[in-house]
């Protein structure tokens, strides 16, 4: 693990002034075929670019990778998935919540840090939600959780000197996934 972290700060600035644009373009890659956690990238970024520019470039690339992802799945889902999975159970309680609820339900789900990134952007292009709906609730959605991996990603580098920084993003982080597991069960349930 230790390795692949050194290889990918490595990678990253090894762009030079490019390496912006190479860090979203590896963020958008990740969303389409995964080959690391985003959380690994977007904590690159705050050692490669500092806090403040770590977390505009991890957000953008999120961003980006999330459309792209939406946007695969509206344009190539119905080639992809076949007719018997879209007449599922899950996908029709998905649709139907889409209609009136897609924006709660991608705010609730990209709070939530466990839930597949990728997993949500692909779900709502199969269910043509709206893409307002969808990118205002991942840009907002997300937004915690990239500016806390940065900035771990960032003092992980100082250790010393951030050490209660880390403790209480740390603990953030285990708050988020709490509140959004309250959110998510008391806003589905109550709408269902």
């Amino acid at each position: 693990m230790e390795g692949d972290v050194q290889n990918l700060l490595t990678w990253i600035r090894s762009w030079g002034v490019f390496a912006p644009i190479a860090s979203i373009f590896l963020m958008v890659l990740q969303a389409i075929i995964a080959p690391l956690p985003s959380f690994l990238i977007a904590g690159a970024n705050g050692m490669v670019f500092g806090v403040f520019w770590g977390i505009v470039i991890s957000w953008t690339g999120a961003m980006a990778g999330a459309a792209v992802s939406y946007y695969l799945a509206t344009v190539f889902g119905d080639v992809v998935i076949p007719k018997k999975y879209k007449e599922k159970q899950w996908l029709k309680k998905l649709e139907h919540f889409n209609g009136k609820h897609g924006l709660m339900i991608v705010l609730i789900a990209r709070l939530i840090p466990i839930v597949s990134f990728d997993f949500i952007s692909y779900a709502a292009g199969l269910t043509r939600m709206r893409i307002t709906h969808f990118l205002l609730g991942t840009g907002i959605g997300m937004f915690p959780a990239t500016v806390i991996y940065t900035i771990i990603g960032h003092d992980f580098l100082q250790l010393e000197d951030y050490k209660g920084r880390l403790i209480i993003l740390f603990l953030l982080l285990v708050l988020l996934f709490v509140v959004g597991l309250w959110v998510r069960k008391k806003y589905i349930t109550k709408n269902e």
